[in-house]
C-alpha cells in the first residue's frame, strides 16, 4: 500500500515538472522586442575635422597677410629699385597661395565676410597676374577719383590780383594789387560773385601819376595748378578779364571805367 502511494506521488511530481510554466509579468518584460533596419536613403553625415580647419585657417591668415604686404611693396617699388644699405635690395617674390585654396573656393559656399572670403578674393586677383591686377587698380582709382566730391573752402575762391595792365593799345593804367572772389560756372570758367577791390596806378596829368582805388567785376579762367615754392601748398593761376571803376573825383586823365586784364592766384587747402 505504501509502495503504491509512493509511486503515485512520484508520477504527479513528474507531470508537474514536464508541464509548461505560465508566463509571469516579469517574464514578459524580459522578452526582446523584434527590430528592423530603417533605410535613410543613403544620407551620410560627417563631422568636420576641426583640427584640420584650424590649421588651414592659420595658413590662410599667414598667406593673406603676406600677400597684402607684397601688394603694398609692389605698388611703391613696381618700376623702381628699392634702395638698401649697400646698393639696392632684391625684388620681393609674390607669395603663392595654399595648394588647397582653389578647390575650397570653387566648392565651398563662401560667406561675404571672414578669412576664407578674403582669401578667395585675393586668389582671384593673384590668378589674373600682375599686369591685369595693376590695370584693375588703376581703373578703380580713376573711378574713385572721378566719383569723389571735392569740397572746397570759401577762401579757396578768393583771388589775389597782381600786374593788371590796361587792355587798350598804349594803355597807361596798371592794376598793382587787388582781391576778388569768384564762383565756378562751367569747367575752368568762373565769374565774380561780387565787385572786387583793386589799387590802380593812373596818370594824373601829363607829367605825374597817382594811386587810385577802384572796384572791378568780370570773369576768370583757371590756367593751371602749381605748387607754391617753399610751402608745398597747391595753388591755381587764373587769367582775369574785368572792368574797373575808379573811386574818387575826375581829377585825372584816366576814364571813369577801365577794361583790365591780368593774373590772379588762389590757394588750395591740399598739399
Amino acid at each position: 500500500m505504501r509502495g503504491r502511494a509512493l509511486a503515485v506521488f512520484l508520477m504527479v511530481c513528474a507531470g508537474m515538472i514536464g508541464s509548461p510554466w505560465p508566463a509571469t509579468a516579469l517574464d514578459a518584460q524580459d522578452q526582446v522586442l523584434p527590430s528592423r533596419v530603417v533605410d535613410m536613403g543613403g544620407i551620410q553625415a560627417a563631422m568636420p575635422d576641426v583640427v584640420l580647419w584650424e590649421q588651414r585657417a592659420r595658413e590662410l591668415e599667414r598667406w593673406v597677410d603676406d600677400y597684402r604686404r607684397w601688394k603694398q611693396w609692389n605698388e611703391q617699388w613696381r618700376n623702381t629699385r628699392e634702395p638698401g644699405w649697400m646698393g639696392t635690395r632684391d625684388r620681393r617674390t609674390r607669395p603663392d597661395p595654399p595648394s588647397w585654396l582653389a578647390a575650397e573656393c570653387r566648392d565651398a559656399v563662401v560667406q561675404d565676410d571672414g578669412i576664407l572670403a578674403e582669401a578667395c578674393r585675393l586668389l582671384t586677383e593673384w590668378s589674373e597676374g600682375e599686369a591685369i591686377a595693376q590695370l584693375r587698380q588703376e581703373i578703380a582709382a580713376a573711378r574713385t577719383q572721378k566719383e569723389a566730391v571735392h569740397k572746397t573752402m570759401w577762401w579757396e575762391h578768393v583771388h589775389f590780383d597782381a600786374l593788371w595792365p590796361m587792355m587798350q593799345l598804349h594803355g597807361n593804367v596798371f592794376g598793382v594789387i587787388g582781391m576778388h572772389a569768384t564762383i565756378e560756372v562751367a569747367g575752368r570758367f568762373q565769374v565774380f560773385v561780387a565787385p572786387g577791390a583793386i589799387l590802380l596806378n593812373v596818370p594824373k596829368d601829363q607829367f605825374s601819376r597817382e594811386w587810385r582805388p577802384a572796384t572791378d567785376w568780370g570773369i576768370a579762367y583757371r590756367v593751371s595748378d602749381f605748387t607754391m615754392p617753399g610751402t608745398g601748398r597747391r595753388a591755381s593761376l587764373h587769367l582775369n578779364l574785368a572792368r574797373a571803376w575808379l573811386m574818387g573825383g575826375p581829377g585825372n586823365l584816366a576814364k571813369a571805367s577801365i577794361d583790365l586784364a591780368g593774373f590772379s592766384v588762389t590757394m588750395s587747402k591740399r598739399r
